[in-house]
Order: C-alpha cells, then sequence, then structure tokens
C-alpha cells in the first residue's frame, strides 16, 4: 500500500493483520469493506490490493468461515470495494473475482460434501455485476459532470 493519504496508520495495521492468522486477516478484510465506501473520495485511500491478494492466495482464493466453511460474502466484498474504488482497479477486481470462482472450481472437485457451491458461486457473480455495475455508474457520473473551462 502506498504511504500518506486517508487512514495510512490504519493501514499499516491492516497490513500487519493480513501476514498474521485467520482471525487477524478477517479482520482487515472488515476494515477494508469499511473504509472503502464510496469511489469518489476527495482524498485518495491507499492501495489495498496488495493485502487482499495476500490474504486470498493464502486459501486460494476460497476465504471461508470458520462457522460453515463456505465462501466469506465479507472476502467477495473486499474485493469489490477496493475495485470500484478507482477505475483502474475494477479490472484487478474481475480477475480477482474469478480467480475466487476457479478456487470454488477445485474444492468442488475435491471435496464431495462441499454443499455450498452453487449458494457460493451465486456470491461471486454478485460481486461481478456489482463491479460492472459500478463501472456504469462512474461513466454515467463522469458524462453528467459539467466541463471545466
Amino acid at each position: 500500500m502506498t504511504q500518506g493519504g486517508r487512514f495510512s496508520e490504519l493501514f499499516e495495521v491492516i497490513r500487519d493483520y493480513a501476514h498474521r492468522d485467520y482471525n487477524y486477516q478477517d479482520k482487515a478484510l472488515q476494515v477494508i469493506v469499511g473504509s472503502y465506501v464510496f469511489m469518489f473520495e476527495p482524498e485518495e485511500m491507499p492501495d489495498a490490493r496488495p493485502v487482499v491478494d495476500h490474504i486470498l492466495s493464502e486459501y486460494d482464493y476460497v476465504f471461508t468461515t470458520i462457522e460453515r466453511g463456505n465462501l466469506d460474502p465479507l472476502s467477495v466484498e473486499a474485493v469489490v470495494r477496493v475495485a470500484r474504488y478507482r477505475e483502474e482497479h475494477m479490472e484487478w477486481g474481475l480477475e480477482t473475482l474469478s480467480k475466487v470462482l476457479v478456487g470454488l472450481h477445485r474444492r468442488s472437485r475435491i471435496e464431495d460434501t462441499y454443499t455450498d457451491y452453487v449458494k457460493d458461486v451465486r456470491v461471486v457473480l454478485r460481486g461481478i455485476e456489482d463491479i460492472v455495475a459500478g463501472s456504469v455508474l462512474e461513466e454515467i457520473v463522469e458524462n453528467a459532470e459539467p466541463e471545466k473551462s
């Protein structure tokens, strides 16, 4: 993540949490989701893509809940929020959610007892839809803004 910007000290903590155990990583994703609320922030937020990538890659991109072992929707939401924050992050978000889909597919082939496969895929597909909708929304807003002289 870049130095400076909004909440830079908080993001140092998030980066540290990403390199710890599951509970810390879960908390890091929660904070990222809460921090990347709106893509038109006046002050630039630090780039959380490396942190999200680090956490998800440790789990073959399938970050699961402890209780049921299904895909944690928070992990998808973290990707969506970071991807929608800046236009140039959207392609990363789509690629990352594609990796989540591949991870889910692998898991479904390995674990015969993976009953939440279809539900988990739906969560990812909704995330992809959210990224695409965000891209369309951004384009609409940009086209509606009056030209500056």
